[in-house]
């Protein structure tokens, strides 16, 4: 703890008096709190629930190529560019781990398996009102599967190097949070060299392509 924190400062100042749930769905609940501010005083504080995990895959290819997925987010109202994602539930008869989920995510939408994986972050999405968390995966060693996606979903696919998905981030052609993250994290990982020894070469091959 630096000389500047108070004590206890990573302790939850807010009170709590009621909690509402105002709208839910199989995905979200909308809650309503009633409660006390850090300065104690009334207010109110609304936050959204999520009943899923998310999860994301960057696949590499032998050859350093990756997938984008291309659908309209309803919830953005516009065409997005992403990696292969999904909201993987946590409770019921669907429930998954986090990494089965991302498995069948990639197959669902990509429609590829893959036979080795590595967790390369973790993040929350939108922390100031949900408790959405996301798990990010880079998954190789990769063969077809036939695709499957979401009565939900109209998927287009495509496939171009890491270098040119980089290049998208880079200009902002590409909003999406967990895309930026992951293949940010993973340029890192290549420049810094702490990839795993079986996939550095494929990462190189698509960044310098």
């Amino acid at each position: 703890m630096s000389k500047s924190e108070p004590p206890n400062s990573q302790r939850n100042p807010w009170t709590v008096l009621s909690r509402e749930v105002r709208y839910q769905n199989p995905w979200l609940r909308v809650v309503h709190h009633e409660v006390l501010r850090p300065n104690g005083s009334p207010g109110i504080f609304g936050t959204v629930e999520l009943t899923t995990v998310a999860v994301g895959v960057l696949p590499v290819a032998a050859n350093g190529d990756t997938w984008l997925i291309g659908q309209w987010r309803f919830g953005a109202g516009r065409y997005s560019w992403e990696i292969v994602e999904g909201g993987i539930p946590q409770a019921g008869p669907k429930a998954l781990m986090p990494l089965a989920g991302a498995a069948e995510e990639l197959r669902e939408e990509a429609g590829l398996s893959a036979g080795c994986w590595l967790e390369i972050q973790r993040m929350d999405m939108s922390n100031s009102i949900s408790n959405e968390h996301a798990h990010l995966y880079l998954a190789w060693d990769l063969a077809e599967v036939p695709v499957a996606p979401d009565d939900t979903e109209q998927l287009t696919i495509r496939r171009l190097p890491l270098r040119a998905v980089l290049d998208m981030v880079l200009s902002g052609e590409i909003a999406d949070a967990m895309t930026i993250a992951a293949v940010l994290r993973v340029r890192l990982m290549h420049l810094e060299g702490t990839l795993p020894p079986d996939v550095a070469p494929l990462v190189a091959a698509g960044f310098d392509a």
